[in-house]
């Protein structure tokens, strides 16, 4: 029994259980980096799907900064138009108390394609002649000055437009232009 009892001493005796080892949580923390990897690769990937719909979005709608303005403010070179030269010079005087000799010659333009409008203005040549020699008798040194001949070609032409069947001319040149103090 003896031996038994030996036996069963060692056994109650030799409390040295082998114990096996804790784990340190590596798994745990590996999963807990992982998680958060892939929560930031989500949150990238989503943020840059919302920019490229948005870029995309925005760009349809967005008119192109490309586009040259067209109004004749921004117009670089004025186009090529026909021009009509059979009116004669205009020799009148102005009203002002000490009146001024206006000796005038005008050439009025016109698109190229429309063969119509040379046609009426040569019609219309003394008519438009006297028109203009009769505009010009009504103004003062001062509205004839050469700082106001922008806006004084702008009047003739809607003038002379009002005139014809349709307003066709574009534009007003002066070929001469003398103002002489009597």
């Amino acid at each position: 029994m003896s031996d038994q009892f030996d036996k069963d001493t060692d056994f109650v005796d030799s409390q040295d259980i082998v114990e096996k080892p804790k784990r340190k949580g590596g798994g745990k923390a590996i999963l807990g980096l992982l998680k958060w990897i892939g929560i930031g690769l989500g949150a990238v990937i989503f943020i840059v799907v919302i920019v490229v719909v948005t870029v995309g979005l925005l760009n349809q709608q967005a008119k192109p900064m490309t586009n040259v303005p067209t109004s004749e403010d921004f117009i670089g070179t004025t186009p090529i138009y026909a021009t009509f030269t059979s009116i004669e010079q205009i020799s009148t005087n102005t009203i002002d108390k000490e009146p001024w000799a206006i000796i005038v010659k005008i050439n009025l333009a016109y698109e190229v394609t429309d063969k119509q409008v040379a046609d009426e203005l040569n019609q219309r040549r003394y008519q438009i002649q006297d028109d203009l020699r009769n505009f010009f008798s009504t103004k003062t040194i001062a509205q004839l000055l050469p700082e106001r001949e922008r806006m004084l070609k702008e009047e003739i032409r809607e003038r002379l437009n009002r005139l014809l069947s349709k307003p066709s001319l574009k534009d007003v040149y002066f070929q001469d232009f003398k103002r002489t103090q009597m």
